[in-house]
């Protein structure tokens, strides 16, 4: 896919300057540009980044003072949110923390205090947290007590977290019993993440970090195999800024190792080629030829560009397979292996009950929370609504990268 001329230009300013000239060779820019280039860095969710790589190390670039201003603005709006998003944070770790519950702060929590070292760079929709899977009754039972709630839409939806927990004019948090959603959390021990767990300090609260290896793991499989790269390029950012950061720690035998005992080695190779090429990540050449053991017949690469850089409206494979021209039996197989998961899995859903048939009631919860989260695209899907169908066209693309990532070779 050719990627537009306003892509190229803010990769081009995202990348740290590596000469230290300040220049990009672009050019100059009109002021259509730079409005082109402010819209595609708020749909890529870079604008905070895009303003502090401008100030820093392009100071001299004759930039719209108009443009500049809305830069600063959200820059500003960024670094106020997640300060109050980091004092609420605070006071639940402290709670966590006094009920003797070991967490691990996940993605941006973790990021932008300790990888990109300013928390204005690196915006968060929601907190996500680890916790042991014997921990979870009792970390619900905290955040009830302190006024937040599950969200409906989302009961027994995810197969590696609850549902998200709100609380009026605060933050959403993402409560983890895995970093991993099936097929793939069989095979990541959780009691070794926070046995090889790093110490780190949140609004002064000791708390904990996955290792430098794990780390960069789950940014992959993140990026890769939970959004199929359909989260933009500030996904390849975390990842290349996470190299710099621990790059005297970093052990690569480890994450190669690691990547293939959990089976993601196409998810770790894919995202780290992407972050290489488009966010200048520091990765040597052995590394990726050592990573680069899969025939790419699927090209694999071109696909997951795309996805990146085509912005689509989000809509669940799951729900696009059911309107394909598959057979309908197949439809049905896969619309009740969606619905009605192994009782295994659900059952690490939720914390352990002494009634062993309780889980099949958690099967009832499941279907209500889908229904609820999807009823309107299946809806439009079934109209045959013509926005909705090219949505389903790009999620269909997001579903074949899925299972090649998925698939044994």
């Amino acid at each position: 896919m050719d990627r537009s001329r306003t892509d190229e230009l803010l990769l081009s300013f995202l990348r740290r300057d590596p000469d230290g000239t300040g220049t990009t060779g672009v050019g100059e820019l009109s002021s259509v540009d730079w409005d082109d280039l402010f819209h595609k860095s708020a749909q890529h969710h870079v604008t905070p980044l895009l303003y502090h790589r401008l100030t820093t190390f392009h100071p001299g670039t004759p930039i719209p003072a108009n443009v500049m201003e809305r830069l600063r603005q959200v820059y500003l709006q960024c670094a106020g949110r997640n300060m109050g998003l980091y004092h609420e944070l605070g006071k639940v770790l402290g709670i966590l923390r006094q009920h003797g519950i070991p967490v691990i702060a996940l993605k941006g929590a973790h990021l932008a205090i300790a990888v990109y070292r300013n928390i204005a760079l690196r915006p968060m929709a929601d907190v996500d947290l680890l916790v042991k899977q014997t921990d979870l009754l009792r970390v619900q039972e905290i955040l009830v007590e302190q006024g937040y709630f599950p969200s409906k839409e989302e009961i027994f939806c995810a197969q590696e977290h609850l549902p998200s927990y709100r609380k009026k004019d605060s933050i959403l948090i993402e409560i983890h019993f895995n970093i991993v959603a099936p097929p793939f959390s069989d095979r990541v021990d959780v009691e070794k993440l926070f046995a090889r767990a790093q110490t780190c300090f949140i609004e002064g609260i000791e708390v904990l970090s996955l290792c430098p290896e794990d780390l960069l793991l789950h940014l992959c499989m993140h990026a890769s195999f939970h959004h199929v790269f359909d989260n933009g390029i500030r996904p390849l950012f975390d990842i290349s800024h996470t190299i710099e950061h621990y790059t005297e720690e970093l052990d690569w035998e480890q994450v190669l190792s690691r990547g293939k005992e959990w089976g993601v080695s196409k998810c770790v190779y894919l995202s780290l080629f992407l972050a290489k090429r488009f966010a200048g990540a520091s990765i040597s050449g052995q590394i990726m030829k050592d990573l680069d053991v899969y025939s790419d017949s699927f090209h694999a690469t071109a696909r997951a560009e795309e996805l990146i850089f085509r912005k689509a409206a989000s809509i669940s494979p799951n729900i696009v397979k059911l309107f394909n021209n598959d057979t309908l039996l197949n439809k049905l197989i896969h619309a009740i292996s969606c619905a009605f998961p192994p009782k295994s899995t659900l059952a690490n859903m939720r914390p352990p009950a002494r009634n062993p048939l309780s889980v099949y009631f958690l099967y009832f919860f499941r279907l209500k929370g889908l229904l609820q989260r999807h009823r309107q695209a299946v809806w439009r899907l079934f109209l045959r609504d013509r926005e909705m169908s090219t949505f389903a066209i790009f999620a269909n693309k997001k579903t074949t990268l899925k299972d090649w990532l998925t698939r044994r070779n």
